[in-house]
């Protein structure tokens, strides 16, 4: 029995290979290092505008994808995904427009998962590619200038690794993870360590039969957060790990779904305060998970599924600012199409916010990863259906 693969963000099919690539961004996809504080006066955002939309490279017939996002200020932002034939993809916000900005693409079948930034000159993004019969990580970086990839590890004996959020603290501290397959084709947690010079993998949990990883956070050189799932057997739990500075080691978290639970996206503002989002089921549609770690122990907090109780609800990023401002975007379905979705957490409960679809009623729309600067500049990204493929979707909350 093969477990359920946690919420996913995008899936691309390998033609060449005929191999299904599969991507959750996470958190790695929120804005500035260790999550930036909310200024004291600053007003939370008023509404989501659909605003000017990224560019689709592939054009109006082929896929095109964002999935991870960066905010450094309302004048920077960083986004990215992929497009047909399976190229990497990257876009820059200005404070006027989204523009594509030239990337690496080492291998066929080359995606972008994760972007996080530490500042306008040091900036990560993590995916994966296919190169002579075998998924590699892939790990690229922006200097200011140009985007460069730079090399990373493999599990050993891997022939699928895929790397899926990014987060860095400090010039000199950022973690990487998702997975790898080990001999038995089971997947297995992935994590990397950036020390400033080069990329290693430390030692992570796999508490089950197959583990992998979908989101990361750090506020920190001795504290850091990555979620996932874990599957027993019978079904997949949720799985959070901590590093406290020399090793990762599992913490107990709340599985409420009998079907499964999943986990796609942490963030932190503080030792004492990080969100975990995802999703769960026991047997009925996909409904919304949250979970809060107030400093001693992981708890599920009421969320709102806008999908309903007959149809499947699932949030796949988080961000937060601080204590009184944090933000979940996803997807849910109608029955006749699925819908963008962002929920807002204002120190007391989580509630739902109206935001754009640009696809129509009855096409699909999604949002991949969700990013803040401040409590008055965020934004979501994902993609939308023209009615034929999917094409870049961002959103913006000011």
């Amino acid at each position: 029995m093969q477990p359920r693969r946690p919420i996913q963000r995008l899936a691309w099919a390998v033609a060449a290979s005929s191999i299904a690539v599969w991507a959750v961004a996470v958190a790695a996809t929120a804005g500035a290092p260790a999550m930036a504080f909310a200024a004291a006066g600053v007003a939370p955002c008023a509404a989501w505008t659909g605003g000017d939309q990224p560019p689709d490279p592939g054009g109006t017939g082929r896929n095109n994808v964002l999935s991870g996002v960066a905010v450094l200020s309302p004048c920077n932002a960083w986004a990215v995904g992929s497009f047909d034939p399976e190229q990497t993809l990257i876009v820059h916000w200005d404070g006027a427009s989204w523009t594509q900005v030239t990337s690496p693409d080492p291998g066929i079948a080359t995606t972008l998962s994760g972007v996080s930034a530490v500042s306008a000159s040091d900036v990560w993004a993590v995916g994966q590619y296919y190169n002579a019969g075998a998924f590699h990580t892939l790990i690229v970086h922006w200097d200011g200038t140009s985007w460069t990839q730079v090399t990373s590890p493999n599990a050993p004996g891997s022939t699928q690794d895929n790397l899926v959020a990014v987060r860095a603290s400090s010039a000199t501290n950022a973690w990487a993870v998702g997975s790898y397959n080990n001999s038995s084709n089971a997947s297995q947690t992935l994590i990397l360590h950036w020390n400033g010079t080069t990329w290693a993998q430390v030692a992570s949990p796999d508490p089950a039969q197959a583990s992998g990883l979908t989101g990361v956070a750090t506020t920190s050189a001795s504290d850091a957060w990555v979620v996932g799932f874990d599957y027993t057997g019978t079904a997949d739990q949720s799985l959070i790990v901590h590093w406290d500075g020399a090793s990762w080691t599992q913490v107990t978290s709340p599985s409420p779904g009998s079907l499964y639970t999943s986990l796609s996206g942490v963030r932190a503002t503080s030792p004492s305060n990080a969100w975990a989002v995802g999703g769960y089921s026991t047997g009925t549609p996909d409904r919304t998970l949250i979970l809060h770690w107030d400093g001693s122990a992981w708890k599920q907090v009421p969320s709102p599924s806008p999908g309903g109780a007959a149809h499947d609800n699932d949030l796949s990023s988080v961000a937060a600012t601080s204590a009184n401002d944090a933000w979940a975007a996803g997807g849910y379905d109608t029955g006749t199409a699925r819908r963008t979705f962002a929920l807002h957490w204002d120190g007391s409960a989580w509630t739902q916010t109206a935001t754009p679809d640009l696809g129509a009623a009855t096409i699909g729309n999604g949002l991949n990863a969700v990013g803040a600067s401040s409590a008055g500049n965020v934004w979501a990204v994902g993609s939308y259906s023209n009615g034929t493929v999917d094409q870049t979707l961002a959103i913006h909350c000011c």
